[in-house]
């Protein structure tokens, strides 16, 4: 078998990725510091879904706060690691002043035993369980998804195009993904009553884009498994080339990932901050900022978040 590789960008080549328009840059807001005093915002990390790589969740954090420093504003990303169903309870407390969930995750604590495909009625059914002096702004325009993908030979050995070409195929192959995907009523299971589907063997990965042999994507690439679960934000997706199984019973359905605030700690122009950030953070972006922080070149994923919102000229290069 010939051995594939991971697609190495340089970090020239990472800058230049676009997505055409360029949004209005962050300035100075004047009022903020007077507003917020020397208190700073605090900023949770979100608690990620599982077969994300946990990174993502600190970046957005750390978006958020470069955006709002660079307005004026103090902020910091919270110290201790939060889940999504105790953000909002951290919140209405005034432990965390600014606390991104993923919707699907946060209504599993604030509506337990509530479900439905549809991430609107998500999005509304959090934001009516909200206790007062709590509230959602807007969310990040990259929906997340968990995606079944394929290499290009895969694909094209058995003509897959989505998952329900899988039913005459899934005896054959191995396919890898996260614990969670293993014993979740929308993972595994999902994938057998949907499209009848049921894999030779499941082997649990991570979603990891090292080396290691736990690797999701190096367990595919190597053809050690022929199936693989990656979120739409893994930028490993088109780094090489990998086939998305399309999901026309909607058996995984998208989530959104949405800021969770306080009314008394963020006034509207640090909504607007903050709104301006989410709004650029399309699919495509998602996985660039990802694929920024995976970037030798930097330090830290401070770092990384900065550099993204100075390639989409949200703030300026500081000197």
């Amino acid at each position: 078998m010939r051995r594939k590789f991971i697609a190495a960008f340089s970090l020239g080549a990472l800058l230049m990725v676009g997505t055409g328009c360029t949004p209005e840059p962050i300035v100075a807001i004047p009022s903020l510091s007077n507003t917020i005093g020397e208190i700073p915002l605090q900023v949770a990390a979100a608690e990620v879904p599982a077969g994300v790589d946990t990174q993502e969740g600190v970046l957005v954090a750390q978006l958020y706060v470069a955006a709002l420093n660079a307005a004026g504003a103090t902020a910091q990303v919270h110290e201790g690691a939060g889940t999504a169903r105790g953000a909002v309870s951290e919140v209405a407390a005034g432990t965390v002043d600014i606390a991104p969930v993923f919707s699907r995750q946060a209504m599993d604590g604030s509506l337990p035993g509530v479900w439905t495909k549809d991430s609107a009625q998500v999005l509304s059914a959090l934001k009516e369980s909200l206790p007062a002096g709590v509230e959602l702004l807007d969310p990040v325009k990259a929906q997340d998804k968990t995606n079944v993908v394929v290499t290009a030979v895969t694909a094209e050995k058995y003509r897959l195009k989505t998952m329900a070409d899988l039913a005459g195929t899934c005896a054959k192959v191995d396919m890898g993904g996260s614990a969670a995907f293993r014993s979740h009523p929308r993972g595994l299971a999902a994938l057998s009553s949907d499209y009848n589907c049921v894999p030779r063997q499941f082997k649990e990965l991570t979603p990891s884009v090292g080396y290691s042999a736990q690797s999701t994507l190096w367990a595919l690439l190597r053809d050690d498994i022929q199936l693989a679960t990656l979120h739409n934000s893994s930028p490993a997706i088109a780094d090489n080339a990998l086939v998305v199984l399309g999901d026309p019973q909607d058996a995984f359905p998208a989530q959104d990932l949405v800021p969770v605030v306080s009314t008394a700690r963020v006034t509207d122009e640090v909504q607007a901050v903050v709104d301006k950030v989410s709004g650029a953070l399309t699919e495509g972006e998602m996985a660039n900022l990802n694929r920024l922080a995976q970037d030798r070149h930097f330090g830290t994923m401070a770092a990384a978040a900065e550099a993204w919102l100075v390639q989409k000229g949200l703030i300026e290069t500081r000197s």
